[in-house]
């Protein structure tokens, strides 16, 4: 499912309107309208709705949501933020609809007449509908509209915004300043981006997405590319989860795992595990040598290989041979968690990239290692998945987590586009990028994810399934969604607050089964 930003919206809207000949105040009704009917099926047993319109589109969304409710026999009463001669076109033709139907209308222009109107908006079951701002509005909502906002969140109530919730950057999900913290959220045509970008998911509440008309073929006829996407499985690759009867471990590929130091032997252990739980054939651990006989001990299906080590317990340069030797017996390589940030364990790191030609899953210190060294990632002469955290794709590209997370899809393309590698962003709402530019969400997930290890695990499932023979990059859609997957089974079983790595490895058999047998519903499980 596409994913649009606002531009591309009103792109849309616009060859809807001179195109396609549908005018525009008909997609302002089934806009409306469709937040109508959504309020009669699930609210229907509230018996006062006050909309809060603002002076554009989005508040002539409002105006139609009024008609139709108070048509239904709805207390329906509308705020306007500001005067109604500031109204233009379609929006203008609704409020005299409106006005002409006897539907009561407040214009306010001060934060003291809605101080006055507080007393009166916390009576009774209500719905507070936010048609304030829509899609097009950048930075926090200012004067009588920032008012409406922090007066909608002070109430009670089921709160539903039209379209996005106001103060929510539809483009990066920023929120900057107040933003509405709606209960349901009904988006028009395409869900926008912001919707599934942190913080801005946190504001949406549950997501509705309506038809209002736009022609289902427009991005066919017209020749649009839209680069964002929602991860959904019917974008993924299931049939690597199918075997014949005859199958023996040598189909199913030979992973290389470079990961674990002195202090940081868990990684290792997950990353590993978590590759053979996917269906990895064999595994091989390198580790530092003196640390084997604790692998040797935490592990039994994964082979280790001993390896020379620096004196602070990890990989030295002297490994770099027999690390090259044995990669000969390889399918695929992961390199990074746990191996630390020793300045020779780094130069190591190097030197691989600069020789190896296997399809690679770097992570962890593996980026940390390619710090202002973008080049050898550009250079890699085989597939490549990177998968950095927020900090790990800051030190990558010598930039703040701030400004990564600022516009995470923006951070994940770019790079993903500067070096012709595929790049998994991790953190809420994981973004996958390829290097042409289009990207897709991750729709599984939850916050007991936040904990270590998490991302060692998913690590290892993309390792897993590219040792398989899939291509990088379904090897990391497959591998985030199923990541995401594991973790909300785990969730169901147990709090969030108590979610551990081994959880999601555990869970994953019941994941892969959920996927095999099309378990879900609207592209969620």
């Amino acid at each position: 499912m596409k994913l649009v930003t606002s531009v591309e919206m009103q792109l849309l809207d616009r060859i809807s309107i001179e195109k396609f000949g549908i005018p525009g105040i008909v997609l302002m009704e089934n806009a409306g309208k469709a937040v109508a009917d959504f309020i009669n099926e699930r609210c229907a047993s509230f018996n006062k709705i006050y909309i809060f319109c603002g002076p554009g589109n989005n508040g002539g969304d409002g105006l139609v949501v009024a008609r139709h409710l108070f048509n239904r026999g709805f207390s329906v009463k509308v705020f306007l933020g500001g005067s109604k001669d500031k109204l233009k076109k379609d929006a203008k033709t609704n409020m005299a609809i409106v006005s002409n139907m006897g539907i009561e209308i407040k214009e306010v222009f001060s934060s003291s007449e809605l101080s006055l109107l507080e007393k009166e908006l916390i009576e009774g079951k209500v719905i507070l509908v936010d048609a304030l701002l829509g899609t097009g509005v950048k930075g926090a909502p200012r004067g009588i509209i920032g008012e409406m906002v922090r007066l909608i969140n002070r109430l009670n109530g089921i709160k539903i915004a039209v379209d996005i919730p106001t103060g929510v950057n539809a483009d990066t999900g920023e929120v900057q300043g107040e933003a509405i913290k709606a209960t349901y959220t009904v988006t028009f045509a395409y869900p926008k981006r912001g919707i599934y970008l942190y913080p801005g998911m946190d504001y949406v509440g549950e997501v509705k997405i309506a038809d209002i008309g736009i022609p289902h073929n427009i991005l066919e006829k017209e020749k649009i590319k839209i680069q964002a996407n929602l991860l959904l499985p019917e974008d993924l690759p299931l049939e690597i989860f199918t075997r014949k009867p005859s199958s023996h471990k040598g189909e199913f590929g030979h992973l290389f795992v470079l990961a674990g130091s002195k202090g940081l032997t868990g990684a290792a252990v997950l990353a590993s595990q978590a590759a053979l739980k996917v269906g990895a054939g064999l595994v091989t651990l390198g580790v530092p040598a003196s640390l084997n006989p604790i692998f040797e001990v935490k592990l039994t299906e994964v082979m280790t290989l001993p390896l020379p080590e620096t004196e602070q317990g990890s990989l030295s340069p002297r490994a770099f041979e027999k690390i090259m030797q044995f990669a000969e017996k390889c399918n695929a390589l992961i390199i990074g968690p746990g191996l630390s940030r020793n300045s020779q364990t780094q130069k190591l790191i190097q030197k691989i990239l600069k020789n190896l030609k296997l399809p690679i899953v770097v992570d962890a210190d593996g980026i940390n290692a390619l710090a202002g060294k973008v080049d050898l990632i550009s250079s890699y002469q085989a597939p490549m998945v990177l998968t950095p955290h927020p900090g790990e794709m800051a030190r990558l590209r010598d930039t703040s987590v701030s400004e990564v997370q600022k516009d995470r899809i923006k951070s994940a393309t770019t790079l993903a586009q500067e070096t012709g590698k595929v790049v998994v962003l991790k953190g809420a709402g994981t973004v996958v990028a390829r290097s042409d530019g289009e990207c897709w969400i991750n729709t599984t997930g939850n916050p007991g994810m936040a904990s270590g290890g998490t991302g060692d695990v998913l690590t290892g499932i993309i390792g897993g399934f590219l040792v398989q023979g899939m291509k990088a990059l379904d090897a990391a859609k497959l591998g985030v969604y199923l990541h995401g997957l594991a973790a909300d089974f785990a969730a169901k079983e147990k709090e969030e607050v108590c979610l551990i790595a081994q959880d999601i490895i555990e869970n994953l058999p019941v994941a892969i089964k959920s996927l095999r047998n099309k378990e879900f519903k609207n592209g969620y499980c």
